[in-house]
Protein backbone atom coordinates (compact mmCIF):
# COMPACT_ATOMS: atom_id res chain seq x y z
CA UNK A 1 0.00 0.00 0.00
CA UNK A 2 0.63 3.77 -1.20
CA UNK A 3 2.00 5.89 1.65
CA UNK A 4 -0.29 9.72 1.16
CA UNK A 5 2.80 10.93 -0.03
CA UNK A 6 3.96 8.38 -2.84
CA UNK A 7 0.18 8.97 -4.14
CA UNK A 8 0.26 12.46 -4.27
CA UNK A 9 4.05 12.23 -6.12
CA UNK A 10 2.55 10.06 -8.79
CA UNK A 11 -0.66 12.25 -9.58
CA UNK A 12 2.03 14.94 -9.72
CA UNK A 13 3.97 13.02 -12.40
CA UNK A 14 0.92 12.13 -13.91
CA UNK A 15 -0.27 15.56 -14.25
CA UNK A 16 2.73 16.31 -16.14
CA UNK A 17 2.70 13.89 -18.49
CA UNK A 18 -0.50 14.80 -19.53
CA UNK A 19 0.75 18.44 -19.49
CA UNK A 20 3.33 16.23 -22.05
CA UNK A 21 0.64 14.24 -23.70
CA UNK A 22 -1.32 17.15 -25.19
CA UNK A 23 2.10 19.01 -26.42
CA UNK A 24 2.85 15.71 -28.61
CA UNK A 25 -0.30 14.63 -29.81
CA UNK A 26 -0.49 14.45 -33.60
CA UNK A 27 2.97 15.06 -34.09
CA UNK A 28 5.93 12.71 -34.15
CA UNK A 29 8.37 14.95 -32.11
CA UNK A 30 7.52 17.78 -29.74
CA UNK A 31 8.81 19.99 -32.68
CA UNK A 32 6.75 17.88 -35.54
CA UNK A 33 8.98 15.60 -37.94
CA UNK A 34 12.29 15.96 -36.49
CA UNK A 35 14.12 15.50 -32.92
CA UNK A 36 14.40 18.71 -31.42
CA UNK A 37 15.39 20.58 -27.88
CA UNK A 38 12.21 19.67 -25.65
CA UNK A 39 12.86 16.22 -27.24
CA UNK A 40 16.55 16.10 -25.75
CA UNK A 41 14.80 17.64 -22.95
CA UNK A 42 12.22 15.06 -21.95
CA UNK A 43 14.30 12.41 -23.71
CA UNK A 44 14.81 10.70 -19.99
CA UNK A 45 11.75 9.55 -19.95
CA UNK A 46 12.01 6.98 -22.84
CA UNK A 47 14.45 4.76 -20.71
CA UNK A 48 14.85 6.37 -17.07
CA UNK A 49 11.24 6.55 -16.39
CA UNK A 50 10.64 3.10 -17.03
CA UNK A 51 13.29 1.69 -14.94
CA UNK A 52 11.67 3.32 -12.68
CA UNK A 53 8.44 2.31 -12.78
CA UNK A 54 9.87 -1.05 -12.72
CA UNK A 55 11.73 -0.29 -9.55
CA UNK A 56 9.29 1.14 -8.03
CA UNK A 57 6.51 -1.31 -8.86
CA UNK A 58 4.27 1.45 -10.27
CA UNK A 59 2.73 2.67 -13.57
CA UNK A 60 3.07 6.70 -14.62
CA UNK A 61 3.30 6.48 -18.45
CA UNK A 62 0.56 4.24 -19.57
CA UNK A 63 -0.10 3.41 -23.05
CA UNK A 64 -3.55 3.75 -22.74
CA UNK A 65 -4.20 7.08 -21.21
CA UNK A 66 -0.97 8.47 -22.35
CA UNK A 67 -0.74 7.00 -25.95
CA UNK A 68 0.59 9.71 -28.01
CA UNK A 69 3.71 10.04 -25.30
CA UNK A 70 4.28 6.64 -25.39
CA UNK A 71 4.64 6.06 -29.08
CA UNK A 72 6.81 9.51 -28.96
CA UNK A 73 8.95 7.45 -26.65
CA UNK A 74 9.00 4.39 -29.13
CA UNK A 75 9.82 6.98 -32.15
CA UNK A 76 12.91 9.09 -29.83
CA UNK A 77 14.77 5.99 -28.70
CA UNK A 78 14.56 4.86 -33.01
CA UNK A 79 16.71 8.03 -33.75
CA UNK A 80 20.00 6.34 -34.18
CA UNK A 81 22.03 8.80 -32.57
CA UNK A 82 19.46 8.59 -29.21
CA UNK A 83 19.67 4.97 -29.36
CA UNK A 84 23.83 4.64 -29.83
CA UNK A 85 23.56 7.11 -26.83
CA UNK A 86 21.40 5.06 -24.14
CA UNK A 87 23.24 2.62 -21.09
CA UNK A 88 21.50 -0.65 -21.39
CA UNK A 89 18.18 -1.05 -19.14
CA UNK A 90 19.39 -3.53 -17.12
CA UNK A 91 22.14 -0.84 -15.39
CA UNK A 92 19.45 1.94 -15.51
CA UNK A 93 17.24 -0.69 -13.61
CA UNK A 94 20.03 -1.75 -11.04
CA UNK A 95 21.11 1.87 -10.46
CA UNK A 96 17.41 2.95 -9.15
CA UNK A 97 17.61 -0.31 -7.10
CA UNK A 98 20.73 0.76 -5.10
CA UNK A 99 19.26 3.78 -4.62
CA UNK A 100 16.08 2.70 -3.44
CA UNK A 101 17.81 0.01 -1.49
CA UNK A 102 20.19 2.62 0.10
CA UNK A 103 16.84 4.76 1.21
CA UNK A 104 14.91 2.17 2.42
CA UNK A 105 18.16 1.00 4.76
CA UNK A 106 18.77 4.89 6.19
CA UNK A 107 14.83 4.87 6.80
CA UNK A 108 15.41 1.70 8.60
CA UNK A 109 17.88 3.14 10.71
Amino acid sequence: MRSQGEEKAINSAQEALGFLENLIKGKKFFGGEKIGYLDLVVGWIALWLKAMEEVGGMKLLDSLKFPSLDEWTQNFIQVPAIHESLPPKEDVVNYFQFGLDYLRSLAAK
